[in-house]
């Protein structure tokens, strides 16, 4: 049975100026954006132990620094978004997610680079989960493609390359979190293990159902069903 949006409140939050066992992903020696994915989970779980689920935000600013060092161009969107969450035991579905019904700023933030959609934030669901959830993957998905039903993204603001916090203590505390991400990189002696799957397109879902994924089977479910996520209504 669907459940309704649970919009998430997230503390970190800021308005910014345009200046089951998871399945593990095992990435190309050189895949710069998996590599950026991986660093900045890491670091974010490193600088906010407690809370790292709750700070996309600084995981995108995070994201969008190690894939500029790369060379590779990458803005921050700031929005709502929801998706599937199943239950451990595949008894129960709803739509989960993080989102506002007022102004003010984002609620969640993501990355555009590389022709793709960058999003740790499905990985972090079942840590606020309104039950015992299944593991999620990450979301790199290419936007030219529509994205599948059962996930969607409402932006509500799009910033500039450079880009930064207008609060100084976020602005110092997002200075900080890009230098751990970066020594982090750098004293790295091998390339970094995602600690989910990463959800590219229909074959990467079919083939994480077919291995027994969870969530992958739920969702391929909900698109049988030819159901469709949306936000609640303002």
């Amino acid at each position: 049975m669907l459940g309704p949006f649970l919009p998430n409140p997230r503390d970190d939050r800021a308005r910014i100026s345009s200046s089951n066992t998871p399945l593990l992903t095992f990435m190309p020696a050189r895949d710069p954006v998996g590599q950026a994915l991986a660093i900045a989970d890491t670091s974010l779980r490193e600088f906010f132990p407690t809370d790292f689920y709750k700070r996309c935000m600084y995981a995108s600013f995070g994201i969008a620094a190690l894939l500029h060092d790369e060379g590779i161009s990458a803005h921050l969107v700031g929005g709502d978004f929801i998706c599937t969450v199943v239950s451990r035991d595949g008894a129960q579905m709803t739509l989960q997610g993080f989102g506002t019904t007022h102004d003010g700023p984002p609620s969640h933030y993501w990355v555009l680079a590389g022709g793709q959609l960058l999003d740790l934030g499905p990985m972090y669901l079942p840590y606020e989960s309104s039950f015992p959830a299944a593991p999620l993957p990450i979301l790199r998905w290419p936007i030219a493609v529509d994205l599948p039903d059962f996930v969607l993204y409402r932006e509500r603001e799009r910033y500039a390359e450079g880009a930064e916090i207008y609060d100084p203590v976020m602005r110092e505390k997002n200075s900080a979190f890009l230098s751990h991400c970066r020594s982090t990189r750098d004293n790295a002696s091998r390339s970094l293990l995602l600690p989910a799957w990463q959800l590219e397109d229909s074959q990467s879902l079919r083939y994480a159902a077919q291995k027994g994924d969870l969530w992958a089977k739920a969702s391929m479910e909900f698109l049988r069903r030819s159901l469709k996520a949306s936000f609640p209504a303002d």
